[in-house]
């Protein structure tokens, strides 16, 4: 099986069409690429709702593009660039348009473009455009703009929409009397307990969404069965504010196969490697249905070529999104005014050279859902039971919950993301997810080994169950108000961290800090000092309940204001690899400063990949990797074969590669076997 390369592209009708698509049929044979994604009506040539002979024009385009790539095996797929409209940017409804329900923001702005999803008219006019594309152009499939959803489409609504009219009176026949905008933002967004309408307004902005895919796939299938619909997606805590449920929308667009899925893959233009990791993109991937196909967007905007995101650092979202188990990836390289290829001529041989490696991860069937490590508890439904919100936005309602991902990238440890905890692994827990649990479920993780931000610990004390995390009392204090500087590791052994006692930043971490007073029975692995050298508090304390659990609990929320500044450094990457080295599951963790690590269990053993997201080449690889026989060690080549590596074994469970690792690159090696385990 390949690492599908879908390249998206556009053409601009009566602009260099004949050239562009030359030049992209010799770029796709050049680069591997498998599929072409052409765009319709994109970005800065977006025309709002174009008349029937621009979209003629386009229809005739494609179908030409269509033949020139088929012919050479290449498949072509379709993406109309908008579908509720992302923003207006000046444009502005049409007279055609006048009759449709704009969306209306939580604030009573009215989007000059942005229709409502559950505008009837609305819904007819993009089924109809999208039958036609099926019946005509008979992509391989249509590809769902991430304009579907509720959030980011006009600044000036705060949050988004839709508080229209249709809105308000479904809701108020729901709830049995008329209710208007501001007093349904109140009760929404009021503090303590939610309100019961927060449930009841979620779900109707669930099938807001789920209904008008529903009506979409009806007519889109009823055109040409064979054409299929695909979804893109942003932010997963951003989706949970809008009540998506996920398993229900990838139902609506693809109810008879698996449904195709791309999402979203920050950062958008280069940043440093170290601090752009895929937490999101795998988080999606845990609330999507079992089965769902994934092809991550590579995103380069503003799509200036190199100027915005080097070949290199592509392909280097190619193999996080190889590892999590993508089928494949979305390319958006080249920009979406017709310039074709121009801006970066040679960005083909780059995808070509790292073809190999990845077809062969590809071939290897790897599934998220099998990694190994440390398991990251999130919800998809966190936003119907957050405690407080910000009283006067739906903004609110979106909390982050992927910081233990973000966190133990950086600190080189495996992991991956759950909805449902196990107990006989080590599960981290972060922001709000643990109010979407019942005090029994809580009861239930704590009994196993659990990792606390300081957010999660403060559920459970307020949920009266302080007793198990071994905390007496807390409370939140400034930076300003109680001067912490530095986090002391209480430790004199100096041959552990290179010196007795070593010292990190905390006024670096955040902006606040969680105060804790522990029992006599706990264990302070860290302390807090003040600028005067005092001590304050633990940073980092560990206890084991009546239940047999071992919970660790930081005095940070993860994160947070400087946290990706401060927080990182050899001595906290030492300091947690020591705890989780002794954890009873298979785990891998690099032992040199910030490489991040994958493991995941396949049909043939165990795959690890090591990456080096510094600018700085390593002259060898030390690593961690329990339940492993290194002396099966292969390693994949570039040219994308299996090849045998003699790892040198430096301790139980720890092994050195004595070849370098340049930056920006990846270690791939592959155990055959899993001790006789079963896979």
């Amino acid at each position: 099986m390949a690492f599908r390369y879908i390249l998206r592209y556009y053409i601009d009708p009566g602009f260099h069409e004949d050239d562009r698509i030359g030049e992209l049929v010799e770029f796709c044979r050049r680069s591997r690429t498998e599929e072409v994604m052409l765009f319709y009506n994109p970005e800065e040539l977006f025309q709002g709702y174009p008349g029937r002979q621009e979209q003629e024009n386009w229809l005739l385009l494609a179908i030409k593009v269509k033949v020139a790539l088929n012919s050479h095996g290449i498949a072509m797929s379709v993406n109309p660039w908008t579908t509720i409209v992302h923003l207006s940017r000046g444009r502005k409804f049409g007279q055609e348009q006048q009759k449709m329900q704009p969306m209306v923001g939580e604030n009573g702005y009215v989007s000059p473009i942005t229709a409502c999803p559950l505008d009837p008219e609305w819904q007819c006019r993009l089924g109809d455009w999208f039958a036609e594309i099926a019946r005509r152009v008979a992509p391989t499939a249509i590809w769902v703009e991430d304009d579907w959803r509720l959030h980011n489409h006009e600044p000036e609504m705060n949050f988004g929409g839709c508080c229209c009219p249709l809105h308000l009176q479904r809701f108020s026949q729901q709830v049995g009397r008329e209710v208007g905008r501001e007093e349904l933002l109140v009760n929404m967004l009021a503090p303590g307990e939610p309100h019961p309408w927060r449930q009841i307004w979620l779900d109707l902005w669930r099938d807001t969404m789920v209904e008008p895919a529903r009506h979409l796939e009806r007519q889109v299938h009823a055109a040409n069965p064979d054409v299929e619909l695909a979804l893109m997606s942003s932010v997963p805590d951003v989706h949970s504010a809008e009540g998506r449920d996920w398993s229900a929308l990838a139902h609506a667009f693809s109810p008879d196969r698996p449904l195709l899925l791309r999402p979203h893959l920050p950062p958008y233009t280069e940043t440093s490697a170290m601090t752009a990791l895929p937490s999101v993109t795998r988080q999606t991937i845990a609330y999507a249905p079992p089965g769902t196909l994934i092809y991550p967007e590579l995103e380069n905007s503003p799509r200036c070529g190199r100027y915005s995101k080097s070949a290199k650092f592509s392909i280097w979202e190619c193999w996080h999104s190889a590892l999590f188990g993508s089928r494949g990836i979305t390319i958006n390289h080249f920009d979406m005014m017709g310039n074709g290829i121009a801006l970066d001529t040679d960005f083909d041989v780059v995808l070509a050279a790292a073809k190999p490696r990845l077809d062969a991860i590809a071939a290897l069937n790897l599934d998220d859902r099998n990694a190994d490590g440390i398991d990251i508890l999130a919800s998809p439904d966190q936003a119907r039971y957050l405690i407080s919100a910000q009283p006067d936005s739906f903004n609110g309602l979106v909390q982050r919950s992927h910081g233990w991902s973000d966190t133990l990238y950086m600190l080189g440890i495996s992991h991956r993301f759950i909805t449902k905890a196990d107990t006989e692994r080590v599960t981290a827990v972060s922001g709000p997810t643990l109010n979407a649990l019942s005090n029994e479920e809580l009861q239930r993780l704590l009994s196993g080994w659990v990792l606390l931000d300081a957010c999660s610990a403060e559920i459970i004390i307020n949920r009266g169950l302080g007793h198990l995390i071994g905390i007496k009392s807390a409370a939140w204090h400034s930076l300003n108000d109680l001067g912490y500087a530095y986090e002391e590791i209480n430790e004199a052994d100096p041959a552990i961290y290179g010196l007795a006692k070593p010292r990190m930043s905390a006024q670096r971490c955040s902006q606040r800090l969680w105060r804790m007073e522990i029992n006599e029975d706990a264990k302070a692995w860290t302390t807090i000092c003040s600028y005067d050298r005092q001590p304050l508090c633990p940073g980092l304390a560990e206890f084991t309940n009546a239940l047999g659990g071992i919970v660790r609990t930081l005095a940070y929320p993860l994160g947070e204001g400087q946290f990706f500044v401060g927080f990182f450094n050899n001595f906290r990457r030492i300091l947690w690899q020591r705890f989780l080295e002794t954890s009873a599951q298979p785990l891998a963790m690099g032992r040199q400063g910030p490489l991040q690590v994958y493991r995941v269990r396949h049909a043939q053993g165990v795959l690890l990949a090591i990456l080096n997201p510094s600018h700085d080449d390593l002259k060898t690889v030390e690593f961690f990797a329990s339940e492993v026989n290194f002396d099966t060690a292969q390693g994949l080549a570039t040219d994308g074969t299996w090849q045998a590596v003699e790892l040198q074994k430096i301790a139980a469970n720890i092994a050195r590669y004595p070849q370098p690792l340049e930056a920006l690159e990846v270690l791939i090696l592959n155990f055959p076997s899993l001790n006789d385990q079963e896979y």
